[in-house]
C-alpha cells in the first residue's frame, strides 16, 4: 500500500507538470481578472515544501521539490515513504521516473499507469493550475476571494480546493498551503517556499546535450 501511494502521488505530479496554459474562462471580477492573468503567465517556477496524501485507510507524507521550466519539469520526492528518493524528469510525450535502488521507468502515457495502480481518477490535468492559485480551464463553482482578490476556495471537476495560506515571493503572492479533496482522498501541500527565476536555465538534463 505504501508503494502504491507513492506511485499515485508521483503520477499525479508528473501529469500536472505536462499541461500547457490555454485560455481560462471569463473571470468573476475585474481585480480577479488582472490577478488571474498574471498567474497564468507564470510558466517557470521552483518550490520546496511538504505533501501529505490521505485516504480512508492510510496517510503518507513526503518532502517535495518541484521545478517547472515552461513545459519541462523536474520533481523530487523524499521523506517517509520508505522506498527511497524519487525523481521525475519530463516534458510532454516523455516522462522518466527513477526511484532509489530501482530501474528507471520511461513512458509517454502515465495516465493509464496511474489508473491501473489505484483504480480511480485524480485531478491530474488541473493541479498545475491549482497550485498557482487559479482554476483550470473549464467551469469552476463557488469561487470566493480574500480582501486582495486572492482565491480562497472553489469547486472544480468534483474537487474542493481550499487555499489556507499565501505569502509574498518577490513581486507575486503565491499559495503556501493548499488542500485538495474529494472523498475519500485528501491532498495537502504545505510550507511551500517559492522561487521565480529570471532568464537563466532552470532545468539542465541530459536532453540538453
Amino acid at each position: 500500500m505504501m508503494q502504491r501511494a507513492c506511485l499515485s502521488l508521483t503520477c499525479l505530479l508528473v501529469l500536472a507538470s505536462c499541461q500547457s496554459t490555454p485560455r481560462i474562462d471569463a473571470p468573476v471580477n475585474p481585480e480577479w481578472a488582472q490577478r488571474q492573468q498574471v498567474l497564468q503567465q507564470i510558466e517557470r517556477w521552483e518550490f520546496t515544501g511538504s505533501i501529505n496524501v490521505r485516504d480512508a485507510e492510510e496517510a503518507h507524507s513526503s518532502r517535495i521539490r518541484w521545478q517547472q521550466d515552461e513545459e519541462r519539469y523536474r520533481i523530487n520526492l523524499w521523506g517517509t515513504f520508505n522506498i527511497g528518493a524519487t525523481e521525475i524528469n519530463g516534458q510532454p510525450g516523455y516522462v522518466r521516473i527513477e526511484q532509489q535502488g530501482e530501474d528507471p521507468v520511461i513512458t509517454d502515457s502515465p495516465e493509464e499507469l496511474l489508473y491501473q495502480q489505484i483504480g480511480y481518477e485524480l485531478p491530474v490535468t488541473e493541479l498545475n493550475y491549482w497550485i498557482r492559485g487559479i482554476p483550470a480551464p473549464g467551469e469552476a463553482h463557488d469561487l470566493s476571494f480574500g480582501e486582495t482578490s486572492q482565491l480562497l476556495q472553489f469547486q472544480q471537476s468534483g474537487w474542493q480546493i481550499n487555499y489556507m495560506g499565501y505569502t509574498n515571493f518577490g513581486t507575486e503572492t503565491l499559495p503556501t498551503r493548499i488542500r485538495i479533496q474529494k472523498s475519500p482522498l485528501r491532498l495537502d501541500l504545505y510550507r511551500l517556499d517559492w522561487s521565480l527565476p529570471g532568464d537563466e536555465p532552470l532545468i539542465v538534463t541530459q536532453q540538453d546535450s
